[in-house]
Protein backbone atom coordinates (compact mmCIF):
# COMPACT_ATOMS: atom_id res chain seq x y z
CA UNK A 1 0.00 0.00 0.00
CA UNK A 2 1.19 3.28 -1.03
CA UNK A 3 2.10 5.98 1.79
CA UNK A 4 0.59 9.67 1.25
CA UNK A 5 3.44 12.00 3.18
CA UNK A 6 1.54 15.50 3.86
CA UNK A 7 3.34 18.56 5.06
CA UNK A 8 1.47 20.02 7.38
CA UNK A 9 1.42 24.47 7.09
CA UNK A 10 -0.04 25.45 3.58
CA UNK A 11 -0.25 22.31 2.70
CA UNK A 12 -3.76 21.13 4.64
CA UNK A 13 -4.66 24.45 5.01
CA UNK A 14 -5.00 27.43 2.30
CA UNK A 15 -1.95 29.61 3.03
CA UNK A 16 -4.22 32.34 2.47
CA UNK A 17 -5.20 31.48 6.20
CA UNK A 18 -2.67 33.39 7.68
CA UNK A 19 -1.22 30.84 10.20
CA UNK A 20 2.23 31.26 8.68
CA UNK A 21 2.11 34.90 8.71
CA UNK A 22 1.81 34.95 12.36
CA UNK A 23 4.24 32.55 13.12
CA UNK A 24 6.27 34.89 10.85
CA UNK A 25 6.18 37.44 13.04
CA UNK A 26 7.08 35.35 16.48
CA UNK A 27 9.98 33.73 14.89
CA UNK A 28 11.17 37.25 13.86
CA UNK A 29 10.02 38.48 17.72
CA UNK A 30 12.34 35.64 18.83
CA UNK A 31 15.35 36.73 16.93
CA UNK A 32 15.30 39.77 18.13
CA UNK A 33 14.16 39.40 21.78
CA UNK A 34 15.71 35.64 22.69
CA UNK A 35 19.14 36.15 19.72
CA UNK A 36 19.64 40.12 20.38
CA UNK A 37 19.39 40.17 16.37
CA UNK A 38 18.51 44.04 15.44
CA UNK A 39 15.24 44.59 13.81
CA UNK A 40 16.58 46.16 10.66
CA UNK A 41 18.85 42.76 10.56
CA UNK A 42 16.06 40.33 10.87
CA UNK A 43 15.31 39.24 7.28
CA UNK A 44 18.60 39.20 5.98
CA UNK A 45 19.48 36.96 9.06
CA UNK A 46 16.47 34.71 7.97
CA UNK A 47 17.33 34.58 4.55
CA UNK A 48 20.88 33.76 4.80
CA UNK A 49 19.69 30.79 7.81
CA UNK A 50 17.14 29.46 4.49
CA UNK A 51 19.93 29.24 2.43
CA UNK A 52 22.34 27.41 4.41
CA UNK A 53 20.40 25.56 6.26
CA UNK A 54 16.45 24.68 5.39
CA UNK A 55 15.01 26.48 8.64
CA UNK A 56 15.89 29.44 10.88
CA UNK A 57 15.65 27.23 13.65
CA UNK A 58 18.41 25.02 12.30
CA UNK A 59 20.35 27.86 11.67
CA UNK A 60 20.04 28.74 14.95
CA UNK A 61 20.71 25.88 16.19
CA UNK A 62 24.13 25.57 14.44
CA UNK A 63 25.17 29.49 14.69
CA UNK A 64 23.92 30.26 18.18
CA UNK A 65 23.13 27.26 20.09
CA UNK A 66 19.80 28.10 20.79
CA UNK A 67 17.40 25.50 22.44
CA UNK A 68 15.18 23.98 20.11
CA UNK A 69 11.94 23.40 21.96
CA UNK A 70 12.24 26.54 23.78
CA UNK A 71 12.58 28.51 19.94
CA UNK A 72 9.33 25.90 19.00
CA UNK A 73 7.15 26.82 21.80
CA UNK A 74 7.49 30.73 21.23
CA UNK A 75 6.98 30.31 17.63
CA UNK A 76 4.22 28.87 17.67
CA UNK A 77 2.74 30.54 20.36
CA UNK A 78 -0.46 31.86 18.04
CA UNK A 79 -3.82 31.84 18.08
CA UNK A 80 -5.70 29.74 15.75
CA UNK A 81 -9.11 30.05 16.73
CA UNK A 82 -9.48 32.71 14.21
CA UNK A 83 -8.07 31.48 11.48
CA UNK A 84 -9.10 27.35 10.96
CA UNK A 85 -12.34 26.08 11.37
CA UNK A 86 -13.08 22.04 10.73
CA UNK A 87 -13.16 20.87 7.32
CA UNK A 88 -15.57 17.95 6.78
CA UNK A 89 -15.06 18.10 3.10
CA UNK A 90 -10.98 17.33 3.48
CA UNK A 91 -11.66 14.77 6.19
CA UNK A 92 -14.22 13.11 3.88
CA UNK A 93 -11.62 12.98 1.24
CA UNK A 94 -8.46 12.09 3.25
CA UNK A 95 -11.00 8.94 5.28
CA UNK A 96 -11.70 7.75 1.46
CA UNK A 97 -8.41 7.33 0.43
CA UNK A 98 -7.50 3.92 0.53
CA UNK A 99 -3.51 5.07 0.92
CA UNK A 100 -1.42 4.94 4.02
CA UNK A 101 -1.62 8.73 5.32
CA UNK A 102 1.27 9.94 7.47
CA UNK A 103 1.88 14.52 8.20
CA UNK A 104 5.20 14.94 7.60
CA UNK A 105 6.35 18.73 9.28
CA UNK A 106 8.80 21.07 10.15
CA UNK A 107 6.75 22.64 12.71
CA UNK A 108 6.50 21.32 16.23
CA UNK A 109 4.73 18.34 17.55
CA UNK A 110 2.21 20.98 19.90
CA UNK A 111 1.25 23.25 16.67
CA UNK A 112 1.02 19.98 14.43
CA UNK A 113 -1.63 18.78 16.76
CA UNK A 114 -3.17 22.21 17.38
CA UNK A 115 -3.92 22.68 13.53
CA UNK A 116 -5.12 19.21 13.01
CA UNK A 117 -7.75 19.52 15.93
CA UNK A 118 -8.75 23.12 14.66
CA UNK A 119 -9.35 21.30 11.29
CA UNK A 120 -11.20 18.37 12.70
CA UNK A 121 -8.31 16.30 11.25
CA UNK A 122 -7.51 14.18 14.46
CA UNK A 123 -7.26 10.41 13.72
CA UNK A 124 -7.00 11.06 9.83
CA UNK A 125 -3.88 10.10 9.94
CA UNK A 126 -1.41 7.05 10.91
CA UNK A 127 1.44 9.29 12.49
CA UNK A 128 2.30 12.95 12.85
CA UNK A 129 6.02 12.96 12.15
CA UNK A 130 7.06 16.25 13.57
CA UNK A 131 10.44 17.97 13.80
CA UNK A 132 10.84 16.37 17.37
CA UNK A 133 10.36 13.43 15.61
CA UNK A 134 12.74 13.72 13.04
CA UNK A 135 16.00 15.04 15.53
CA UNK A 136 15.07 18.50 15.00
CA UNK A 137 16.65 17.94 10.90
CA UNK A 138 14.45 19.83 8.79
CA UNK A 139 13.09 18.76 5.11
CA UNK A 140 14.92 19.01 2.96
CA UNK A 141 17.56 17.63 4.51
CA UNK A 142 17.99 13.79 3.56
CA UNK A 143 18.11 12.23 7.02
CA UNK A 144 14.60 14.14 8.10
CA UNK A 145 13.25 11.81 5.39
CA UNK A 146 16.00 9.18 6.10
CA UNK A 147 13.59 9.16 9.60
CA UNK A 148 11.13 9.47 8.10
CA UNK A 149 10.70 6.42 6.23
CA UNK A 150 11.81 4.25 8.64
CA UNK A 151 9.23 5.54 11.02
CA UNK A 152 6.92 4.50 8.74
CA UNK A 153 8.31 1.16 7.47
CA UNK A 154 8.59 2.22 4.01
CA UNK A 155 10.31 3.17 0.94
CA UNK A 156 10.32 6.38 -1.18
CA UNK A 157 9.22 5.10 -4.35
CA UNK A 158 6.61 3.47 -2.15
CA UNK A 159 5.75 7.24 -1.02
CA UNK A 160 3.67 10.51 -2.65
CA UNK A 161 5.17 13.64 -0.76
CA UNK A 162 2.28 16.58 -1.02
CA UNK A 163 3.91 20.19 -0.15
CA UNK A 164 3.90 23.71 -0.57
CA UNK A 165 7.73 24.04 -1.10
CA UNK A 166 9.10 22.81 -4.08
CA UNK A 167 12.73 22.42 -2.34
CA UNK A 168 11.16 20.09 -0.17
CA UNK A 169 9.47 18.18 -3.46
CA UNK A 170 12.68 18.67 -4.96
CA UNK A 171 14.36 16.21 -2.22
CA UNK A 172 11.81 14.00 -2.29
CA UNK A 173 11.65 13.39 -6.18
CA UNK A 174 15.41 12.64 -5.86
CA UNK A 175 14.80 10.20 -3.40
CA UNK A 176 12.71 8.28 -5.84
CA UNK A 177 9.51 10.08 -4.18
CA UNK A 178 6.27 10.80 -6.58
CA UNK A 179 5.76 14.65 -6.00
CA UNK A 180 2.25 17.29 -5.59
CA UNK A 181 2.45 20.34 -5.18
CA UNK A 182 0.42 22.56 -3.71
CA UNK A 183 0.29 26.14 -5.10
CA UNK A 184 -2.88 28.20 -4.07
CA UNK A 185 -0.52 30.78 -5.61
CA UNK A 186 1.95 31.34 -8.92
CA UNK A 187 0.79 28.06 -10.00
CA UNK A 188 3.38 26.47 -12.69
CA UNK A 189 2.78 23.44 -14.67
CA UNK A 190 4.72 20.08 -13.66
CA UNK A 191 8.37 19.84 -14.15
CA UNK A 192 11.01 17.57 -13.36
CA UNK A 193 10.76 17.99 -9.92
CA UNK A 194 6.84 18.11 -9.34
CA UNK A 195 4.67 15.34 -10.97
CA UNK A 196 1.21 16.90 -10.01
CA UNK A 197 0.32 20.20 -9.31
CA UNK A 198 -3.17 21.05 -7.33
CA UNK A 199 -4.44 24.22 -5.95
CA UNK A 200 -5.78 22.93 -2.76
CA UNK A 201 -5.24 19.36 -0.54
CA UNK A 202 -8.84 19.29 -1.72
CA UNK A 203 -8.14 18.41 -4.75
CA UNK A 204 -5.85 15.18 -3.74
CA UNK A 205 -8.03 12.49 -3.99
CA UNK A 206 -9.66 13.30 -7.49
CA UNK A 207 -6.05 13.40 -8.82
CA UNK A 208 -5.00 9.80 -7.28
CA UNK A 209 -8.14 8.56 -8.49
CA UNK A 210 -7.64 10.11 -12.14
CA UNK A 211 -3.86 8.73 -11.81
CA UNK A 212 -5.19 5.17 -10.93
CA UNK A 213 -7.62 5.05 -13.39
CA UNK A 214 -4.97 6.14 -16.36
CA UNK A 215 -6.75 9.47 -16.24
CA UNK A 216 -3.42 11.53 -15.72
Amino acid sequence: MSVLLFDLDNTLYPHSSGVVARIDERINGYLCARVGVPAAEVDRVRRRFWADHGTTLRGLMLRHSVDADDYLEYVHDIELADLLAPDPLLRASLDRLPDRKAVFSNASRAHAARVLRRLGLEGAFEAVLALEDLAYVPKPGVEAFRIALEALETSAEGCSMIDDLRPNLAAAKRLGMCTIWVAERDREPADETVDHVVSSVREIELLLTGARSGGV
